[in-house]
């Protein structure tokens, strides 16, 4: 299987690709067969977070107007959406993900805020 690569942003990506031979696709670059990827390897990216948590008013309409009487906003199980507008880019990621036993995780090492 080849392993995939998870960058942070196609601009990230296309740095790591720049050191490979690769086919270019809708979504991912596709690295060719080399020393260091014997089978090849996919890079793939996010576009900012891909999915995020559901906001509280739909956990619970009464969270749907913020207030102080209303906090702390606990959920009994927090549930994450895909974010709008990357629907697309979040299934060409899941589908390499499923279909390999290796992501490799080469996205920035800061803590998004």
């Amino acid at each position: 299987m080849k392993p995939v690569i998870l960058a942070e942003k196609p601009s990230q990506a296309k740095a790591y690709a720049d050191a490979f031979s690769v086919r270019r696709h809708e979504g991912y670059l596709e690295l060719l067969p080399s020393p260091i990827f014997s089978e090849g390897a996919y890079i793939t990216w996010g576009i900012g977070h891909l999915v995020e948590l559901k906001e509280p008013k739909e956990y619970d309409p009464k969270w749907a107007k913020w207030s102080l009487a209303s906090l702390p906003i606990l959920p009994e199980r927090y549930e994450f959406q895909v974010a709008k507008g990357k629907t697309k880019q979040f299934a060409i990621v899941k589908k390499l993900i499923k279909g390999t036993d290796t992501v490799i995780n080469a996205c920035d090492v800061d803590i998004s805020l």
